[in-house]
C-alpha cells in the first residue's frame, strides 16, 4: 500500500493517509520523511472481504488496518516454508 504523509509527529513518527482508510495511521517513516510525501507500507493480508471488497493487512509496523481491495498497490503470493 502507499499512502501519504499528512503529519510528521514530535516523536518521529508521520500521520499517514491511506486511500479507502477513514482515519490517519501512525508509522515510522524513511529517514528525512516530510509531510506530502509517499510512504509504501507493507504487511501480510489476513482476512477478505469479497463482498465488501475490502482487505484487512497486517502491516509489518504493527497494526491492523482493513481497506479496499484498490488500495493495494502490489500483491504478492507468499507460500509458507516447510520445515
Amino acid at each position: 500500500m502507499t499512502g501519504t504523509v499528512s503529519t510528521m509527529l514530535p516523536s518521529g513518527r508521520a500521520k499517514v493517509n491511506i486511500p479507502s482508510y477513514d482515519r490517519p495511521y501512525s508509522v515510522d517513516p524513511p529517514p528525512k520523511t516530510r509531510a506530502g510525501d509517499k510512504v509504501v507500507l507493507v504487511g501480510d493480508i489476513i482476512r477478505i472481504d469479497r463482498k465488501a471488497d475490502k482487505l484487512t493487512v497486517r502491516t509489518d509496523c504493527g497494526g491492523v488496518i482493513t481497506v479496499g481491495r484498490s488500495a493495494i498497490t502490489r500483491l504478492r503470493k507468499h507460500r509458507p516454508s516447510s520445515h
